[in-house]
């Protein structure tokens, strides 16, 4: 296991535990996150700054009643990480439950993550919350 998957494991513990802060701590400030381009799901595109991907993060209880981000396996090469996991939600306003796999490309520059790419089935998700 390499450096950054060591980091990024630790992210997503903390992730888990809902510490949001430890998730974060090694991102850089002016982080780029690209979500699926998916109108029909909450904050679709790219969003910048590490404060605003924060404040993303933090709606997603208004959307999910449940919601868990488990990540599979990791694929370090070089500056990069992929992660092959699951996500598995409960939607609050349809009760619907999903279970969807992902892909979590990661960049780092030097020991802090520049970029995330973040890909989905976006049509189980938008099933799940009521937008399909």
């Amino acid at each position: 296991m390499g450096e950054h998957t060591d980091t990024l494991r630790e992210g997503y513990e903390a992730y888990g535990r809902g510490d949001l802060e430890a998730a974060m701590q090694n991102w850089a400030d002016e982080i780029q996150w690209e979500n699926p381009d998916a109108p029909q799901l909450p904050n679709p595109g790219t969003i910048n700054g590490k404060e605003n991907v924060a404040a993303a993060l933090m709606e997603i209880p208004n959307y999910w009643e449940s919601f868990s981000v488990t990540p599979d396996e990791f694929i370090e090469q070089g500056d990069a990480v992929v992660v092959l996991g699951h996500t598995e939600a409960k939607a609050k306003e349809t009760g619907k439950e999903v279970k969807a796999p992902f892909v979590h490309v990661w960049r780092f520059d030097g020991d802090k993550v520049s970029r995330v790419q973040l890909l989905t089935d976006t049509a189980l998700a938008a099933d799940a919350l009521g937008k399909l």
